[in-house]
């Protein structure tokens, strides 16, 4: 019995003390993409990276809320890759979300996850600036909404 209590406060104190690091992080992110604004994500890696041939690193981000667009139209998701400090933004890939309904989660855990692979250039350690823009492809996708949970490099 006196396992267990401590044992239950000792992961309140950890739980406790790595809250705000989530809300720090995502301080100076734009987790919500529409057709005027993209989303902006600052990507870092989850644990120490080896870069090798066989396996590149990728960046993993994770989607926690998507409203289609007012007309029903479709909509696709580009996503741009940018290390601090560098002007070239290249695009690492694009995704949809389906089936094409709306969704929210509360949880980032239970999020829907994309993984795109990174450039060397991006690769090499260090913070990754992703942009996450919401094109229409056939309508004009007023209405449309993605929200992000965050990202990470793997």
């Amino acid at each position: 019995m006196v396992d267990r209590r401590l044992w239950m406060m000792s992961l309140g104190w950890v739980l406790a003390l790595l809250a705000p690091i989530g809300v720090v992080a995502a301080e100076n992110d734009q987790l919500l993409a529409t057709v005027d604004r993209p989303a902006v994500v600052t990507a870092t890696a989850a644990t120490a990276l080896e870069h090798s041939a066989v396996q590149p690193s990728r960046a993993i981000i994770t989607v926690t809320g998507f409203q289609p667009p007012q007309d029903g139209a479709t909509v696709e998701f580009v996503v741009r890759a940018q290390r601090r400090g560098t002007e070239t933004e290249p695009e690492i890939g694009r995704f949809g979300i389906f089936p094409h309904t709306q969704f929210k989660v509360p949880d980032p855990a239970r999020g829907q996850r994309f993984g795109f692979p990174l450039p060397k250039e991006l690769a090499n350690g260090g913070p990754v600036k992703l942009e996450v823009q919401l094109v229409p492809l056939r309508g004009d996708g007023k209405g449309a909404t993605l929200e992000l949970g965050g990202a990470e490099i793997r």
